[in-house]
């Protein structure tokens, strides 16, 4: 069985984009093509309330947390940060998984789900594909499952990096797709 991975499409992260049209369109074809083939469609989010790494604090710092406003404000704000775009909610899918470090099987049900559901390929896209998408991907080798990348409705900060990503996750058996091979 296949399954679509979507991850970190977050407001926080999408808002900030220039190719976020492009990107968020190529994400909903996939959805429609796998939802009408019957195959899975799982989006991850931030975890809330997830305790504080303070190795990927200091390499990233608090990245989602709000500067500005009350103790309410800011709350509100983060939760805004970290929640799937209304986009890609909106397309109903079969499993969100709430995660709190880079792989999206670090610390969640997702290895369950895949075995659970049989699924043996995963597709892979997102909005960071050198860091959450493509640890995701390494973790599904691990576990035996078949990591592809698509890598246009995947985005890095830079056309270079996601340059880079492509060329690392082909030294890593991530196979590489774009979208109309579906």
């Amino acid at each position: 069985m296949k399954a679509l991975i979507i991850i970190d499409m977050f407001n926080a992260d999408v808002s900030k984009r220039k190719d976020k049209n492009k990107l968020i369109s190529n994400q909903l074809k996939l959805i429609s093509t796998f939802k009408k083939k019957g195959h899975k469609v799982i989006l991850t989010k931030g975890k809330l309330g997830a305790k504080a790494n303070p190795v990927m604090n200091r390499l990233w710092g608090d990245e989602y947390a709000p500067k500005k406003g009350n103790k309410k404000e800011k709350r509100d704000k983060f939760l805004w940060n970290i929640s799937i775009i209304d986009a890609l909610k909106k397309t109903n899918p079969d499993k969100i998984i709430s995660k709190e470090a880079y792989s999206a099987f670090y610390n969640t049900d997702l290895e369950k789900y895949c075995k659970k559901n049989k699924v043996n390929e995963l597709y892979f896209c997102g909005i960071s594909s050198g860091c959450c998408v493509y640890f995701s991907g390494v973790d599904a080798v691990y576990r035996r499952i078949q990591p592809f990348l698509v890598t246009d409705a995947s985005t890095r900060t830079t056309s270079h990096s996601l340059r880079c990503s492509i060329a690392l996750s082909t030294t890593s058996l991530i196979f590489i797709f774009f979208s109309p091979q579906f």
